[in-house]
């Protein structure tokens, strides 16, 4: 079976390959699944872990996550839960380029929420286990309010400081490989506050306080390319880890721009659909990250990330009044990482490649 499902799912999008030819894959497709059996509480959905999505040699976390998510929304799509809500991930094993598959069970259904377990396996080997919650998340009409939005000065707001209109975009890891199909531009204001605090922190005594932040304005390049919720993971994996935002003056920091940072654990939490209306960008979202806390041993790092509705495209569109407050956040996503080095990055994608016959 997974020997043609490559072949065909290339084919189907029009992307045959050529003899010599790398092909790029938009993330959507790169996404995609094919159910191979199913009874009523139970599926298995073929797939592939495309080479467009990798970082050194294997699979971007988030990406393998997002397989995981597209084939419980594709399990979900008759019922009335149909929307992702929380998914807890726990990455056994590294990930590598070619066929595996996503066995789906349901663990409860209830009046509100159905909770479901899947697992990612290539090779024989789980390697990654999730627990995944649907529900619905259309707004309830009527009745007391249980958000908060703007005007609430509670309200959380987009953490970006500058319109994506006015972005210019910036370079990337050159360890990621989908580099090509994806741009981002920095919000270089918030870079410039770690090193304020940086400053302050050696002057004044510290209660609280510590880590760095970071955001972006983050897009999709391909116009045949979108955004959906099994995208959300891929995106809030999608930022620099704290030791490659830590100054020279860092022990930490040295080497930083050639490790790996290969996720043990991920949360995603899916707080609103994405937005279909034109108000709103189709290909880019707006991502802010704060890390607090590295120890040893490895490197072990936290991540908080929020993916954020995005006004416009990068370079495009025009600031209008207000823009800001109608910006609203659709994910947050924790993680737990490593700090590994890039050879073992590569080592790992050799020892278990998993070889597709075409």
């Amino acid at each position: 079976m997974a020997s043609w499902i490559s072949c065909l799912s290339l084919v189907a999008f029009g992307l045959e390959p050529k003899l010599g030819e790398t092909i790029m894959v938009p993330l959507a497709r790169a996404l995609y699944v094919s159910e191979t059996s199913r009874c009523s509480e139970t599926a298995t959905y073929a797939t592939e872990l495309n080479g467009s999505w990798v970082i050194g040699s294997i699979p971007q976390g988030g990406y393998s996550l997002g397989q995981i998510v597209e084939a419980c929304i594709q399990f979900q799509l008759e019922t009335v839960h149909k929307d992702p809500i929380h998914v807890t991930s726990h990455f056994l094993r590294a990930t590598n380029v070619g066929p595996a598959e996503v066995r789906v069970s349901v663990q409860k259904i209830g009046k509100n929420f159905t909770n479901l377990s899947a697992d990612l396996v290539q090779g024989g080997h789980t390697r990654l286990t999730s627990h995944l919650i649907f529900g619905d998340l259309t707004p309830v009409p009527g009745g007391i309010s249980r958000s908060l939005a703007a005007p609430s000065p509670y309200a959380r707001r987009l953490p970006l400081l500058n319109h994506p209109s006015a972005a210019v975009r910036d370079s990337m890891r050159r360890a990621w490989m989908f580099r090509s199909l994806l741009s981002w531009s920095m919000d270089h204001t918030i870079l410039a506050r770690n090193a304020e605090r940086g400053q302050t922190r050696a002057d004044v005594e510290i209660i609280g306080g510590g880590g760095a932040e970071w955001g972006a304005w983050c897009e999709l390049t391909r116009t045949d390319d979108e955004i959906k919720p099994s995208s959300i993971p891929f995106l809030g994996d999608t930022f620099l880890n704290l030791p490659s935002l830590l100054p020279d003056s860092e022990p930490a920091s040295h080497g930083a721009s050639d490790c790996w940072f290969p996720t043990v654990t991920m949360t995603v939490e899916f707080m609103a659909r994405i937005p279909s209306s034109p108000d709103y960008a189709s290909r880019t979202v707006g991502l802010y990250s704060e890390s607090r806390f590295l120890t040893d041993p490895h490197g072990r790092h936290n991540a908080h990330v929020e993916v954020w509705t995005a006004p416009s495209a990068i370079g495009q569109g025009e600031i209008e009044v207000g823009w800001r407050d109608k910006q609203y956040c659709i994910a947050v996503v924790d993680q737990m990482a490593l700090t590994l080095p890039m050879d073992l990055n590569h080592r790992q994608g050799s020892k278990n490649k998993v070889i597709t016959k075409l």
